[in-house]
Formats: structure tokens, sequence, C-alpha cells
């Protein structure tokens, strides 16, 4: 055979597994947050896009009921990427219900994000303007399986309405489509405000946004002192010309500790470095704060660690 055709049959073998050997070397990551159309679904896609920055990561995106599935699902996957509000993990860690299964000590922590601010909305023409209102009412707690929807049924327990408001377990979308259609008075949604979802309908609905009374809040606090009273101010949304005071939660993102070192070193570093992908993925990437580490529960992943002591941020012991 001619030596110059040889030559060249073996550059293009060469060359093919090379390019094979690059196209498996590729990491693929899943990036689980929550429902498509909240604030956090759309930072999970600032998140991926930041992520991908590092060569040889690729990162997708999925749709999520929320943060008990994004848990649940931890038990199980690889290269899984998820957000969670910190109260969750922590039960999760005890084998907690609905955790009592137990495995969730593969849980990581990677890095924090905004805190999920709960939104508690009413149709403004329901009559109902104060939380204790809701009695007898229909009212949708949140999506089904959220730690929303465990958050409101907890308040409500403090209020002393456990058992005396019709809570009808639906998917978020379904809920705000009921109070549209007045098959129910109002929903809780959790997210970083403005969510998306609250700008929506108030859109083209009058609503009214509830407040949570600052001795109710003491008595959440007693029972979860990671809970902070917050603060949705004026304006915030379309016909809410006033400020309103509800309950806010660490939420923070993690991995599995079978994510390699180098890795969670890389997208950690790149999550960080990477502020104004995050910011125009969602305004609330502009107020990342990564002190709130401290708030994940779960060990620091061993690759986020190395990078957190660099930038010189004291992590817990207890996080180690």
């Amino acid at each position: 055979m001619n030596r110059t055709i040889l030559s060249l049959i073996l550059f293009i073998l060469t060359s093919s597994l090379l390019l094979c050997s690059e196209a498996f070397s590729q990491t693929r990551l899943v990036v689980k947050s929550a429902r498509a159309g909240t604030s956090y679904y759309a930072l999970a896609m600032g998140m991926a896009k930041a992520i991908m920055t590092v060569p040889g990561i690729e990162a997708s995106v999925e749709e999520s009921l929320g943060s008990v599935a994004n848990v649940k699902e931890a038990r199980t996957r690889s290269h899984f990427i998820f957000t969670s509000t910190s109260d969750l993990i922590a039960q999760a860690l005890k084998k907690i219900k609905p955790f009592e299964e137990g495995g969730y000590e593969r849980i990581r922590t990677l890095w924090p994000i905004p805190g999920v601010t709960v939104h508690w909305v009413v149709r403004e023409d329901s009559g109902v303007k104060t939380i204790r209102d809701l009695e007898g009412k229909r009212f949708i707690p949140g999506g089904i399986g959220t730690a929303t929807e465990r958050l409101t049924k907890l308040i409500l327990k403090i209020y002393g309405l456990e058992g005396k408001i019709d809570l009808p377990a639906v998917d978020l979308k379904e809920g705000v489509d009921a109070v549209v259609n007045r098959r129910a008075v109002g929903f809780t949604t959790g997210s970083p405000f403005p969510t998306p979802m609250v700008m929506e309908i108030t859109a083209t609905t009058p609503v009214r946004l509830l407040e949570m009374g600052e001795e109710e809040f003491k008595k959440l606090f007693d029972v979860d002192p990671t809970y902070s009273l917050t603060t949705i101010p004026s304006g915030t949304y379309k016909g809410i010309d006033y400020d309103v005071k509800t309950v806010a939660s660490p939420v923070l993102t993690y991995a599995t500790d079978d994510l390699p070192e180098e890795i969670g070193y890389k997208i950690t570093k790149a999550f960080w470095e990477n502020r104004k992908i995050l910011a125009e993925a969602h305004p609330i990437g502009k107020v990342l704060d990564m002190k709130g580490i401290r708030y994940g529960i779960a060990k620091v992943h061993s690759g986020a660690l190395r990078y957190y002591k660099e930038a010189g941020i004291d992590i817990p012991p207890s996080m180690r």
C-alpha cells in the first residue's frame, strides 16, 4: 500500500480515537431545581450555563415537583445537583418523615442561593384579609410535595387552623388556575421575590398578600430557628401597595458524595465567578451571598470545601 495513503489512514484512525475519547470524557450533570415558571427554575438555567463554562462539563436542567422530590432522588442518582430548603436536609439526615427510609448521608452542600419567601396569595374579592380568615375556605397550600406545602401546613397549625381549611393536594399550576377560576380563594408559593407566578396572576386578577403575625412567627422559630421573618416591599407586585411581613427559609444547592472532588471544585468556582450569567438568568442572581453556606446542614462537598478555604470563607466544623 502506498506509504502516503497508509499515513493518511493512520491519521484518520488516530483522530477518530481522540475525538471518541474526548466525547466519552465529557462529564454530564443534571441540575434539578423547581417547576418551570418559578424563580428557582430560571436560576437553575443560569447555574447550568455557569457550570458549562468549565471545559468538559455538560449540564442540563430538569423540572422538579419540589424540594421533597429533589431530596428523595438524591438517595440514588449520580452526577446530580439539586436545590432544597435546609430544614428538609436536616429532616433527611435525621430520617424524619417523609425521609424515614434513610440513605441521605451521601448529600453534600455546594453553595447557597436566595432563600424561599412564602407568598400567601388570595383573591381580593374573597373577603380574606388575614391568615385566620382562611378558616372554612378552599386554599392551595403550595405545590404537592414541596417544602412550601409542608411549611404552609405547619404555619396553619400554629394558627390553630389544622383541619379547619380545605387544602387540596394539587400541582401548584393547577392551584393558580383554581384561584383564577374561583375554585379556591388563594394559594401559597415559596420563591424569591419577584416570583413570575405571582407577577402573572397579579397582571389579570386583583389579589391580596397576607401577612404572618410576629407572635406566630416566634412560635415557628421555636420549632425551627433556620426560618426568618422577612418583608416583601410595597410595589413588588401590581396592586400590592403595602409592605408584607412573611417567613423565609434558607435554600442551598447540593450534590452527592460520588461527585469527584475536582469536578466539585471546578463547578463551585464557576458558579461564584460567573455571577453575571446568574443575574442575567434571574434578578435573584444579583444577591448571592457566599456566607450563606453555613445554613447547608449537610457536610460541604470536598471540592467545594477546597474552594471556600481558598476564598477565606469559614465553614462550621459540623459541615467539614
